[in-house]
């Protein structure tokens, strides 16, 4: 039998719809394995190899069982099946029959050029990954059982990391192929990205590749409309593809797998000394700042650990703290926090535009938000901390409560806030910056919105105790 995929240095003789790998003993239709008796499998690749001449019978029974002392009717037999196989009729002949002598391929043939090579993926960051090493195992595993699956989780938390990790980890076993979602401009602009990561012709789009291959699709959820088809489409096409993709929200397309990455578990108030090191946030903070947490204090440690649940142990966010050790100390930093949005900014000059700073990351967040789910997170600032679906509700009114619900689980869907069960109902919160980048959006939305009419009891309503006002949701 024919096996499922070529090897990249077999060469390709192409007729019709078909793709024939002599060496690795593979012939596609249409992209997708055909899958034949090794007879006629050998009989079709010693007659397209002589494409356009006769091969006699003896040749080819010399050829085909070398061993064997076989009948010309088990020729006839063999290849009555190829061309059953290969579906010839009117208007669609590959093998003719030379009277008295033999066979001959008489289809056209075409030798593809050489594939143009695959982008490579990027590394996995250099120095250690804090905190993620099971989420790297449970990711490539995972990857390994589905043939598409999303990492989801909020800006900055460290999808990419994580993914390109495990991209690393497959390389041995799954060719890899990367694509930075992030650089399509537009949606047109997405299926040429995907061909150029696949090593293909940027102007037919991406097709499906024969081999074993995992498409990593980093940033995809400005995207995701535009992705989730194609995606399905090359699964559908090319049984060997495995892909990975990163992003705030899922691609929700069929056959999906999500895996939603949580940010680092931060130690609690009251975490001494050098114990504070066994939490992944406050390491991964430490290690940015260049601090032996060995040698802290329990002032320095108590301040550490107010830091990352106060960044509610965001990667990007503690590194972008970290870098503020050099002018601020630990105690220090923790009591400016009430202002992140202008304290968490000068990141890696090697990061991506979007991890420069907390607000940088929030734009590229906000950009994709319809405008009642931006609305519903003004009006959602009010809350300090957590707060209940009822409580959302109150402040959304008048917007019914379950178009409330509705937006709440978008905004979750979209990793702009967390939501935990508890013993007195859901709680929710906004991600570390939201509440402060959505107020100092407040006053541009009433600019923006001052043409809104509607009677008395539709007005924006007005809440002293805060001194805000806050806008319909649509």
């Amino acid at each position: 039998m024919t096996s499922s995929a070529p090897a990249a240095a077999d060469r390709c003789i192409a007729f019709g719809p078909f793709r024939l790998y002599a060496q690795q003993r593979v012939l596609l239709e249409d992209g997708l394995p055909l899958r034949l008796g090794s007879r006629a499998f050998d009989i079709l690749a010693t007659l397209a190899t002589a494409a356009g001449a006769t091969v006699t019978k003896a040749e080819l029974i010399a050829r085909v069982w070398p061993d064997t002392v076989v009948e010309e009717a088990n020729l006839r037999v063999h290849v009555a099946a190829l061309r059953k196989a290969l579906r010839e009729g009117p208007g669609r002949r590959y093998i003719d029959s030379v009277a008295g002598r033999g066979y001959s391929f008489v289809a056209a043939i075409a030798v593809p050029a050489a594939p143009r090579a695959t982008l490579p993926c990027p590394p996995p960051p250099a120095g250690p990954l804090v905190g993620r090493a099971e989420a790297v195992t449970a990711l490539a595993r995972l990857v390994l059982g589905h043939r598409l699956v999303t990492l989801v989780g909020s800006g900055g938390v460290g999808k990419s990391a994580v993914a390109l990790t495990a991209a690393a980890r497959l390389a041995w076993r799954l060719p890899v192929s990367y694509a930075d979602l992030a650089d399509a401009a537009d949606a047109g602009a997405v299926p040429a990205l995907l061909a150029r990561a696949l090593g293909q012709d940027d102007a037919a789009g991406p097709q499906p590749p024969a081999e074993s291959r995992l498409l990593v699709l980093d940033n995809s959820e400005r995207m995701a409309d535009a992705v989730a088809p194609l995606c399905e489409r090359l699964l559908q096409q090319a049984p060997r593809l495995h892909i990975l993709a990163t992003g705030r929200e899922a691609l929700r397309a069929a056959d999906e797998r999500v895996q939603r990455l949580a940010p680092l578990a931060c130690p609690p108030a009251g975490t001494r000394g050098a114990a504070i090191l066994a939490w992944p946030a406050a390491a991964l903070f430490l290690h940015r700042a260049g601090l032996d947490g060995t040698m802290l204090t329990n002032a320095d440690a108590g301040a550490v650990a107010d830091i990352c649940r106060r960044l509610d142990g965001l990667p990007l966010a503690l590194e972008l703290a970290a870098a503020r050790t050099d002018l601020f100390h630990v105690r220090e930093l923790a009591v400016r926090l009430d202002d992140p949005l202008r304290l968490l900014k000068g990141g890696r000059r090697t990061a991506p535009p979007r991890h420069h700073s907390l607000q940088a990351s929030l734009d590229w967040s906000w950009a994709t938000l319809a405008p009642a789910e931006q609305a519903l997170l003004r009006r959602l600032t009010v809350f300090a901390g957590e707060f209940g679906l009822a409580a959302a509700a109150r402040m959304a009114a008048p917007a019914a409560p379950d178009e409330v619900e509705d937006l709440l689980a978008t905004l979750h869907a979209r990793s702009l806030l967390t939501a935990r069960a508890t013993p007195a109902g859901l709680q929710c919160r906004l991600v570390p910056g939201m509440r402060e980048y959505a107020a100092l959006l407040s006053n541009d939305s009433l600019d923006a919105d001052r043409g809104w009419r509607g009677d008395e009891s539709k007005a924006p309503g007005v809440y002293p105790h805060r001194g805000q006002t806050l806008m319909p949701l649509s």
